[in-house]
């Protein structure tokens, strides 16, 4: 059941793998959905698994509480990070996890990005804040990462990685290019010692298209 949904999964995290935005097994991926009688699902990349030798059947489908229903491995250990942001982010359906070279240069040094470019303002919507550390799959990450997600559709992981999310695959799939993309200006630009801003009142037309196409009910 659900083959497409699991082969868009697979499809967006052999991509992922592909684009180098993680090595082995690490990061995993996710797409909510509902199915024929209206409940909330999720397919989920398992743990542990290799992308390239990946099939659409490891793809593991779970409810919003976890709870496997369908597929024989286990689901990503941070099923529960994915699934914690499906609930209070009514508007995204899917999640990307990744450990891209230049977002994690910048949560380890744990700078937030400021709003240094239009698109990052628009598409991601304003500055990336980075999550507090904590153990992944714990309780801790999960209420780090979307007090610091806010509404905003991107954010960094302390000595971690990245969390992209979309209103559908592809959309979650731009945050990632674009997080890393807007990561690694900024390095360079921290390197060049000046780093200037969108102006602020530029910011707040920008943030205000943002609210309008992305915009959810959850408070900054």
């Amino acid at each position: 059941m659900w083959d497409s949904q699991k082969q868009e999964v697979l499809k967006a995290a052999q991509q992922m793998s592909q684009r180098g935005f993680v090595v082995g097994t690490s990061g995993n991926v996710s797409l909510h959905f509902k199915d024929s009688e209206g409940r909330d699902l999720v397919a989920i990349t398992p743990s542990g698994r290799d992308y390239d030798t990946m099939k659409p059947n490891d793809i593991v489908m779970v409810d919003l509480e976890g709870q496997r229903i369908e597929g024989e491995l286990t689901p990503s250990v941070e099923t529960m990070l994915h699934t914690g942001i499906y609930k209070v982010r009514k508007k995204v359906n899917a999640i990307i996890h990744t450990h891209p070279i230049y977002g994690s240069i910048i949560a380890v040094a744990g700078l937030e990005i400021p709003a240094i470019l239009d698109d990052q303002v628009t598409q991601i919507g304003g500055e990336i804040r980075v999550a507090p550390y904590a153990l992944s799959g714990s309780p801790e990450m999960t209420g780090n990462v979307i007090a610091a997600l806010g509404p905003r559709n991107a954010v960094l992981l302390a000595n971690h990685g990245a969390i992209s999310v979309g209103r559908n695959m592809r959309e979650a799939f731009t945050m990632c290019q674009l997080l890393e993309k807007t990561a690694r200006i900024y390095v360079f630009a921290l390197g060049l010692g000046k780093v200037n801003l969108v102006p602020a009142d530029a910011a707040e037309v920008e943030k205000a298209y943002f609210k309008a196409v992305y915009g959810e009910s959850q408070t900054d």
